[in-house]
């Protein structure tokens, strides 16, 4: 129970690390706006100045001696009243009796409510002293309102207040012990306090709401949100371009392209986590969660890429309900798989070679009513076992997941899967689909593919750029940035 305690709370904190990643600009402005609206308020206010006067209070007829002669009873009831009336004095300090004569005396333009705004009184905790604090933004007024305050309770405490004839004494007696004094630094705002409170508030809500915005984001947007859903590793990434959706694949058309490394790197990681051994070891099934993620591209792409480092490839077209292989190389796909599995045709009218001797394809032909009983069939369980001991590989382009689990068929007979995820077009729900019924069927994915990756910016002195000679072929070039930028230079 704790272990798995333990491991929902990776989790939680993998999510919110992924969430921060993903969406580290709004989390950024959260920041920067909290703490600058925070800021501004704080310089804008007018500062305020705090002073703060000390009274006594004593029951008259009581020394504060230790005398014998004093009776126990009547100190502990003077203990006990003076208590008493020390918790109404912050309230009383606020009314019309104590500070209509400070407003008199000081000769104040306001009123006795808004004088009370100004004046807070409390008492220490066992002690017979009550506190006086008035702010105001002027520290001289501060303190002057704080010592007239605290005469004008006095005056009323020890006087008048407690008895209805004058001649009558009032057993309270309250003396001042600390006057006020001018404050030399301000109380209120309190810079340092507020900043804090709003580096504080702009993490968190900037936190809060990265949280939020990736939980109401759908689509798969990095390798991250991939990868908590699959753990699966990621293989390559194909950037958005449209030099991908060109008349042939881009090893062809553009040899020495960013975008034939890509597919060269994807290439290479692949051969690393295929079996070395085993039946059916060199074939790959290549899918995806969803409709248009670029599966097909991923296809015809990489086999093109096995065919340019000399591999024997045999390249089939397994998607029977939209076939997209032949039209992506412009071949003509009217015969191929589907009239194969039927025996209709022989391999040798199915297959077609494409580009180079070793590069060879099976389209998917007419479309079929019933692709899944053709999968299963004997007649494709004795092509796969027939094309696997004839060609290095055997790439094959499958059915999203989210239409029919054709590529866990493949996998079943040993293929090796790559799963092809779109960023900003796949949906983390089909994906989350996608991964539970392949953990139902116990299909292991080997690795992914993000298609419509961003380019991202090189910061080195050195770059490369690839481009097309007068020959028509592709030629890649390194130039210095600094001398590129002592170039432009010159030309201003």
């Amino acid at each position: 129970m704790e272990k798995n305690d333990a491991e929902e709370k990776d989790v939680i904190s993998i999510d919110i690390i992924g969430a921060v990643r993903k969406h580290l600009a709004a989390l950024i402005v959260t920041f920067v706006v909290v703490t600058a609206a925070v800021c501004g308020y704080t310089f804008m206010q007018t500062p305020q100045y705090s002073a703060t006067a000390e009274v006594f209070a004593s029951y008259k007829g009581v020394s504060s001696d230790n005398n014998q002669n004093t009776d126990m009873t009547t100190r502990s009831y003077a203990t006990s009243y003076i208590n008493t009336q020390l918790q109404s004095y912050p309230q009383l300090v606020k009314t019309e009796a104590i500070l209509q004569p400070v407003i008199d005396e000081m000769g104040l333009n306001t009123t006795v409510s808004a004088l009370a705004g100004k004046i807070t009184a409390q008492q220490p905790t066992d002690t017979f002293l009550v506190d006086i604090t008035a702010t105001d933004p002027d520290p001289k007024v501060a303190a002057d309102l704080a010592n007239n305050v605290a005469k004008s309770l006095k005056d009323q405490v020890s006087s008048t207040l407690y008895s209805s004839d004058a001649s009558e004494s009032s057993p309270i007696n309250l003396s001042i012990v600390q006057s006020a004094q001018v404050p030399t630094t301000h109380s209120s705002p309190n810079i340092k306090m507020n900043i804090a409170i709003g580096i504080v508030g702009g993490l968190v809500l900037g936190l809060i709401l990265a949280i939020v915005l990736d939980l109401l984001d759908h689509k798969i947007r990095q390798a991250s949100d991939l990868q908590d859903i699959l753990d699966v590793p990621v293989l390559g990434a194909l950037t958005r371009n449209d030099v991908y959706a060109g008349k042939a694949p881009v090893v062809i058309s553009r040899p020495a392209s960013r975008e034939a490394e890509e597919i060269r790197r994807l290439r290479m990681n692949l051969t690393y986590v295929m079996p070395d051994k085993g039946e059916h070891s060199n074939l790959i099934v290549i899918t995806s969660a969803g409709v248009s993620e670029g599966k097909t591209t991923t296809s015809v792409n990489l086999a093109a890429a096995y065919a340019e480092a000399g591999k024997k490839i045999l390249l089939i077209d397994a998607d029977l309900r939209n076939p997209s292989v032949a039209k992506a190389l412009s071949m003509n796909g009217t015969v191929g798989l589907s009239q194969l599995l039927t025996y209709q045709v022989k391999s040798t009218d199915a297959i077609q070679q494409y580009w180079k001797e070793n590069f060879h394809v099976l389209p998917a032909g007419k479309r079929a009513p019933n692709p899944g009983i053709l999968f299963n069939s004997k007649a494709m369980k004795s092509l796969l076992d027939q094309v696997s001991g004839i060609y290095d590989y055997v790439i094959i382009d499958t059915a999203p997941l989210k239409v029919a689990n054709d590529a866990a068929v493949f996998v079943k007979e040993g293929a090796t899967m790559l799963f092809v995820s779109g960023l900003g077009h796949g949906e983390k729900k089909d994906v989350r689909a996608a991964a539970e019924e392949l953990e139902t069927l116990d299909v292991t994915v080997a690795g992914a593919v993000l298609n419509f990756s961003e380019e991202e910016k090189s910061d080195d002195n050195y770059y490369y750029y690839y481009s097309d000679g007068e020959d028509g072929k592709s030629r890649r070039k390194r130039r210095s940035s600094s001398k590129k930028t002592s170039r432009k230079s010159k030309k201003s």
